[in-house]
């Protein structure tokens, strides 16, 4: 006889029952639920029913999200509140046979360094069990970042919301590491997003637990008084950290996180995510929504954001020559550049010598660059390379001299000048072709034009500096190339590439390279 839907669930939820008493037989330790019967329902049919409605929601749009998902950013309230969010995300990797999911998130009710993974063996929910990756966190549990904080997980609602989600679209097998992100200093985060790199294979989703804005009395933030302007003030404020975390830039989005002191609970594991992802991760907002808006009252409101995180192979196999860079690796490029802009124009072949021993890794990778001068805010000299052919450091000390005296459109720099100098260091991916301008992506890539012989080359940040959109970008880009300003629009081939960028006044960067 064939079960129906929910006698299919009675049987389930039987059958996790005893696989719960098995276990506590065996004396291994299970997590319970903490959030049923408050959060979201106690009877395992009823939460399949509430989960289920959220995901076959007929209002929704169908999603062009670009496949396959590496990464979601998703909220974590009581489902009367941010779960039809929420499953605007979850409904994306519906059927997938992921075997693991990573999840990151904040802690709530205990402090402590580094990252911590509760003592158990799987976590409980009324749909069933979820086990552990055993071996995954056994492997995690090597680092000194790594704890087991079991106080901070007694309470913690971040990582068991999203659960009963999960549960309802993944394919059964799955496994759970579950971390939840503590105190982290600079330097912590790229030691952690590395450790936790090496987990996000090809069968693995990364899941970032956070709400965003938490605005009123009630949890201590009120940037701007209660009146009728505070919806769009709370949506202004909120966009400034979305706008940043999807361009990839951690270090903007923990800057503007201490700059206006927005309640992002996972601002942590966010900026851990964006650590963890290579240059080509492609980020997009999907929804947004705020509990003033469902409960018409502002006086105290949390606001919920989905956003998904595509990158074209998996996070753990990105190339190297894709990864970011952290703050430090950027310091010492920007001070190889300063070497390169005086060896140039101070005919000083030595200068800077100290900068090139002892260099890490990733600066001796073969990778494109570009080194940019500006004098009060205008361009001094542009000049780099699009494709691998130097090693990073070389490249930036090459084309740091070259900057500064061999750009055709300027006189070169003369000494007098060094100390006016801003100095701009681009650490580029690899080009790859796009089928049609429509993939570029305005303001995210930089482009390359080819057409009858003629080329021409925009970074990424050129569009967003002068205010272009696709279609003017394109038109630039083709006279550039001294065509038609509409030449692009027919047979020409288009490659994109991503870029990071670090800049810094010349005068810090040479007082540190002199040391």
């Amino acid at each position: 006889m064939r079960l129906g839907r929910f006698q299919q669930w009675e049987f389930a939820a039987l059958l996790a029952g005893l696989l719960l008493i098995s276990q506590s037989l065996a004396g291994e330790k299970v997590r319970e639920s903490v959030l049923a019967g408050s959060w979201y329902p106690e009877n395992p049919l009823q939460l399949a029913k509430v989960v289920d409605g959220f995901l076959d929601d007929p209002s929704d749009a169908q999603s062009k999200v670009k496949k396959p998902l590496r990464a979601l950013i998703v909220p974590h309230a009581g489902y009367m509140y941010s779960g039809p969010t929420a499953a605007k995300a979850f409904k994306l990797v519906r059927g997938m046979d992921y075997k693991r999911v990573l999840l990151l998130a904040p802690s709530h009710y205990s402090v402590f360094k580094g990252l911590s993974i509760t003592d158990v063996v799987a976590y409980q929910t009324p749909l069933g069990s979820v086990p552990l990756d055993h071996v995954a966190v056994q492997q995690l549990r090597r680092s000194p970042l790594v704890s087991a904080d079991a106080k901070a997980h007694k309470r913690e609602h971040s990582i068991e919301i999203e659960l009963p989600l999960l549960q309802r679209v993944l394919e059964s097998g799955w496994k759970l590491v579950p971390v939840l992100v503590g105190q982290m200093d600079d330097e912590a985060y790229p030691q952690a997003a590395k450790l936790l790199r090496e987990l996000a294979d090809e069968q693995t989703l990364a899941v970032v637990s956070s709400d965003f804005a938490h605005y009123g009395k009630r949890f201590g933030y009120t940037p701007f008084p209660l009146n009728d302007e505070t919806p769009a003030n709370i949506q202004q404020l909120d966009g400034g950290a979305i706008e940043r975390i999807v361009a990839g830039d951690a270090k903007g989005f923990l800057d503007y996180q201490q700059r206006t002191g927005i309640t992002i609970c996972g601002f942590r594991p966010i900026a851990l995510l964006l650590h963890m992802l290579p240059v080509s991760a492609e980020l997009e907002q999907l929804a947004y929504k705020t509990s003033g808006q469902l409960t018409g009252n502002y006086e105290n409101s949390v606001s919920y954001v989905v956003i998904a995180v595509n990158v074209p192979t998996a996070i753990a196999g990105s190339q190297g020559s894709d990864r970011r860079l952290n703050s430090e690796q950027f310091k010492r490029l920007h001070q190889i550049a300063v070497a390169g802009v005086r060896r140039a124009v101070l005919d000083d072949k030595h200068e800077g010598e100290q900068l090139l021993r002892n260099l890490p890794p990733e600066l001796e990778r073969l990778s494109g660059a570009f080194v940019t001068l500006k004098k009060d805010g205008m361009l001094r000299g542009c000049i780099g390379y699009i494709r691998p052919r130097d090693p990073l450091f070389q490249a930036v000390l090459k084309n740091g001299g070259n900057a500064a005296v061999r750009d055709h459109r300027f006189p070169p720099v003369t000494p007098e000048e060094l100390e006016e100098l801003e100095i701009e260091v681009s650490v580029l991916t690899p080009p790859r072709p796009i089928a049609h301008f429509e993939a570029f992506k305005v303001g995210q890539q930089g482009i390359i034009l080819k057409k009858q012989g003629r080329s021409a080359v925009f970074l990424p940040e050129v569009a967003v500096e002068q205010g272009w959109n696709r279609e003017q970008a394109l038109t630039y880009l083709a006279r550039k190339a001294g065509l038609p300003a509409d030449a692009w629009k027919d047979g020409a081939e288009f490659e994109v590439f991503y870029s990071e960028k670090y800049a810094a006044p010349y005068g810090p960067s040479h007082e540190t390279a002199k040391e």
